[in-house]
């Protein structure tokens, strides 16, 4: 019984191959990227990780952008995502209770996140956490 499925699967699957010619797989391949690229030219709304390197302390927040699906794609997986900054590119607000913590706040941080992307929109920045530092 298992040798007749088997036989007259490899049957089919012969079959198939015979009709389906490498050119044929071609043209669907193309058409395919075609249309994936008209696609990316609509506009998103996406979330977009980003870390943020202020004088050696580490930070990641999530932004929410706006743009073609082009420069979302580009950004997500070819650019490189780290912001690094020293204390005087950002407002630091000193933490109440807590000696050399700073809060950094997401308007802020949404200001210079679009200065250095500026082919995205940045509609929000997620809060960020306290980061320690030395002292100023």
């Amino acid at each position: 019984m298992t040798r007749k499925i088997i036989s007259r699967s490899k049957e089919i699957l012969g079959n198939i191959r015979r009709r389906i010619t490498p050119a044929f797989l071609i043209m669907i391949a193309l058409s395919f990227i075609f249309w994936y690229s008209g696609k990316l030219q609509y506009t998103y709304t996406a979330e977009l990780p980003v870390t943020v390197v202020v004088e050696g302390e580490r930070v990641r927040a999530v932004c929410m952008v706006e743009g073609t699906g082009h420069n979302i794609l580009s950004a997500r997986y070819f650019k490189r995502k780290t912001i690094k900054l020293r204390r005087t590119d950002i407002n630091l607000i000193p933490v109440e209770g807590a000696s050399n913590t700073y809060e950094i706040t997401p308007e802020a941080l949404q200001n210079i996140i679009s200065v250095r992307n500026s082919s995205l929109k940045v509609l929000s920045v997620s809060k960020v956490p306290f980061i320690v530092l030395e002292d100023l």
